[in-house]
């Protein structure tokens, strides 16, 4: 089974925090991580997190989701919105391709802030947006009860063998698309204004793909070539 972790984009409600930690460790999912939490430490949070006041203590707390996300090379983005009309995936369909991560791989389950949810910017970073189906008469979930469905859902599909080879993590990908950004501004594939919103759908492709840490290498070869700064070798 993959190392999956529960990551929190800025939490507004400590007792969810709290229930999430609980919902992690009746899943056996790896670890709690909250990104620019604010005043979480509540009695509130404590008292939610019943049997699970470990993972509380062991949370780790990052200022932005990249940083979070940088040692991920698999992560999931929960939204109702979705991302600029990308694919949006059945949060059981995420579970099963999950399961197919390596032992030991790291992965993360993202959720945004109870009143806004995810940012275009956030869900672009984490490469699958993921939607957990609701009755339309109330669609939308409490945080911590979206956390307890998709945690269930990766326990339940975590019994398949997994062969697939390692994957780029995030902060392998960031390298490359920093890179890729400058290259593709260099030969006027980017307009000169707004480039960085531009570049937020090139970002959200790369994210999705499931690639090596070879084939990001490649890229990163590439997009050096396109800014007149490549190697003559080529990166094994």
């Amino acid at each position: 089974m993959p190392r999956v972790r529960v990551v929190l984009v800025r939490p507004e409600t400590p007792a969810n925090v709290g229930a999430a930690a609980r919902a992690i460790r009746n899943t056996g999912l790896d670890a709690l991580a909250l990104v620019a939490p604010g005043d979480w430490r509540t009695v509130e949070c404590w008292r939610t997190a019943w049997g699970a006041h470990d993972v509380l203590e062991q949370a780790a707390v990052s200022p932005d989701l990249g940083d979070a996300l940088a040692d991920a090379g698999y992560a999931a983005a929960f939204s109702g919105r979705g991302f600029r009309g990308e694919p949006v995936q059945d949060v059981r369909e995420m579970a099963a391709e999950m399961a197919t991560l390596a032992p030991g791989e790291r992965a993360a389950l993202v959720f945004g802030p109870e009143t806004s949810g995810l940012t275009q910017a956030e869900m672009a970073l984490c490469g699958r947006v993921v939607r957990i189906p609701t009755h339309p008469d109330q669609p939308s979930l409490n945080l911590s009860h979206a956390v307890m469905v998709a945690a269930y859902e990766v326990h339940r599909a975590s019994r398949r063998a997994s062969t697939a080879p390692r994957r780029a993590t995030h902060g392998e990908k960031e390298g490359m698309l920093a890179l890729l950004f400058e290259g593709l501004r260099s030969i006027e594939a980017l307009p000169q204004r707004q480039a960085e919103e531009r570049f937020l759908e090139w970002r959200a492709m790369f994210e999705r793909a499931d690639l090596t840490p070879k084939e990001v290498r490649l890229l990163g070869h590439m997009a050096r070539k396109m800014t007149g700064r490549g190697r003559p070798e080529t990166p094994g």
